[in-house]
């Protein structure tokens, strides 16, 4: 966004969006009996720090306090129309990892792992995406340890900079990202803060405890992965590339023509999700 008074705009709608989703029944009476009573909705920033780079965490802070009254304002309106509880809870950090990606903007409230990187994306071995991405020029190789069912394509990614202004994860200190955390638990989320602290396992492991124990009056919860380098098991989700590799591998690239395909069954994601990883 722009301007304050657009962002403003959108956060009437996805509002609304949100606070409908809490008219719907689901299957389970249990959850309908919590969901009638709390209202709970959880509206989200992501670009986070692209938007700090570009306009400062002071304006930051400054739309994260109008856009929270903006919210409570149309739920004291719309819950009264509606005839329902005003919600418990409306804002939030969700981690949006690949959502954030497509948009071409930073994971929620994280720093990017490198400002050029290529992303492995997993496809089984007979799928109709398959071919259109060799064609457009993706490199597509076999997964190690799936040869015979998976492929993997790595796409080349990069962050527009902001003039120099936006920095990767790793020239983050641990202390920065948990700054951040408590930073959005205290201007803009009342639900959880979904955040993972990496850090150096050489030079901040005897931190942690501290870390900890200084950061749970601010945090509701918080994740902690030591950072990796490249290489630590084969084909990682995420590689470092420099700006002239980057380039190099774009050349040959040419756009996805997904005409020809009529029908992809989606498949869950394996590897990393909201709460457990696995391999």
């Amino acid at each position: 966004h722009d301007t304050i008074e657009d962002y403003k705009r959108t956060l009437k709608f996805a509002y609304l969006y949100g606070k409908t989703v809490t008219l719907a029944k689901t299957h389970w009476p249990d959850t309908n009996r919590i969901m009638l009573r709390n209202r709970r909705i959880g509206l989200s920033h992501s670009g986070i720090q692209q938007f700090i780079a570009r306009e400062g965490i002071e304006t930051y802070r400054q739309w994260c306090e109008e856009g929270y009254k903006t919210i409570a304002y149309y739920d004291k309106v719309y819950s009264e129309w509606l005839c329902v509880p005003e919600s418990k809870k409306t804002t939030s950090v969700k981690p949006s990892g690949t959502i954030s990606k497509l948009a071409g903007a930073t994971p929620g409230a994280h720093w990017p792992e490198a400002l050029y990187m290529i992303r492995r994306v997993r496809l089984a071995k007979g799928s109709d995406l398959v071919a259109p991405l060799r064609e457009a020029g993706y490199k597509v190789e076999p997964c190690v340890g799936q040869e015979d069912s998976t492929v993997v394509v790595e796409i080349p990614l990069a962050y527009d900079n902001m003039g120099g202004k936006l920095r990767s994860a790793k020239t983050v200190s641990m202390w920065e990202h948990l700054a951040m955390a408590a930073f959005l638990q205290k201007y803009w989320a009342d639900n959880q803060v979904s955040y993972t602290v990496s850090f150096d396992p050489e030079t901040d492991r005897g931190q942690l405890a501290n870390a900890l124990n200084y950061y749970q009056y601010q945090l509701k919860g918080i994740s902690f992965l030591p950072r990796l380098d490249y290489g630590a098991f084969p084909q990682m989700p995420e590689e470092e590339i420099t700006q002239e590799k980057y380039e190099e591998l774009t050349k040959s690239i040419k756009p996805v023509d997904f005409q020809k395909i009529e029908h992809e069954e989606a498949d869950a994601e394996k590897f990393c999700t909201n709460d457990h990883c696995s391999i």
